[in-house]
């Protein structure tokens, strides 16, 4: 290994390792700490290695580019590399984005993957053997790019992973004035009373299989499946069987508190809410559904 690549091997592990210990510091739930260490172990060192090529040049003979590396000068070599290096670390940044962003938004996510993919492969579209000259930078400069570009990979991450996903094993609901807002792991959404057009209590409800999202003995939520709305979205406590289900825009949710009891008075208070939002269009009132053997 040239020494120039050491201090990059050492991030490439000690960056994703912070992370994940930060993720546990914060409170996250086991899956998301996991999911953390999983990803980030896996993307930051396809950086580091990007940032090392780019900068110094290293590593080319572990370039399988159908490039003939004997035919070439060691210049010449570093400059190739340096080349793919710039655009491997853009890509991959992108696909850590990625990573988080497709168990919150699927489209999104998908998009995002291609994107780096296409990014990855970048110096092809102009010559698979072309190089570019490196970066005649300071060594304050380089260390300011690296510590940019791994900001840029697991700051993101972080935010859309703990931030839009939850961090901890619990089902928020909040009841404003003119909306409310349900958060769990892999679910957060805000709905306005005027826009439900149905809400049910169902005493009990059978939560089906889980499609994309989080299961622990605690919570159930994200993209489920069952016989009574096919695909419809959860955020649930795993051991209660009642839920509020309700339908917005011909999608159907579904959600509960941590006891039966509790679960019934959130329903009591929500369709209230609603009631009096919306008795003045002559639209359906909520109803108490009890569904048994569903």
């Amino acid at each position: 290994m040239e020494p120039t690549s050491k201090p990059y091997a050492v991030l490439s592990v000690a960056v994703p390792a912070a992370a994940t210990l930060a993720a546990w510091a914060l409170g996250w739930s086991p899956f998301l700490i996991v999911f953390t260490a999983i990803i980030l172990f896996c993307c930051v060192p396809i950086v580091c290695m990007g940032l090392c090529q780019w900068l110094h040049g290293n590593g080319y003979r572990f370039l399988n580019v159908g490039v003939d590396w004997r035919s070439k000068s060691d210049k010449e070599s570093r400059e190739i590399a340096s080349r793919w290096g710039k655009w491997v670390a853009i890509g991959s940044i992108v696909l850590v984005w990625a990573c988080a962003m497709i168990m919150y938004n699927v489209v999104l996510g998908l998009v995002l993957i291609a994107a780096s993919i296409v990014l990855m492969v970048a110096p092809i579209f102009k010559g698979i053997s072309k190089g570019s000259p490196l970066p005649s930078w300071s060594k304050g400069t380089r260390v300011a790019v690296v510590a940019v570009s791994l900001v840029l990979a697991v700051v993101p991450f972080m935010y859309i992973a703990g931030g839009s996903l939850g961090t901890s094993d619990s089902v928020d609901v909040s009841l404003g004035e003119d909306s409310f807002k349900i958060s769990a792991p892999f679910f957060s959404h805000t709905f306005s009373y005027d826009d439900v057009d149905d809400c049910q209590y169902i005493n009990d409800f059978d939560k089906g299989k889980r499609i994309m999202g989080f299961h622990s003995g605690t919570i159930s939520s994200g993209h489920y499946r069952n016989s009574m709305f096919g695909d419809y979205e959860l955020a649930a406590y795993s051991e209660v069987r009642p839920c509020i289900a309700f339908s917005v825009d011909g999608e159907m949710y579904a959600f509960n508190q941590s006891s039966d009891e509790k679960t019934m008075e959130m329903f009591e208070d929500l369709v209230k809410r609603i009631d009096g939002r919306r008795s003045h269009r002559g639209r359906r009132d909520p109803t108490v559904v009890v569904a048994r053997g569903v």
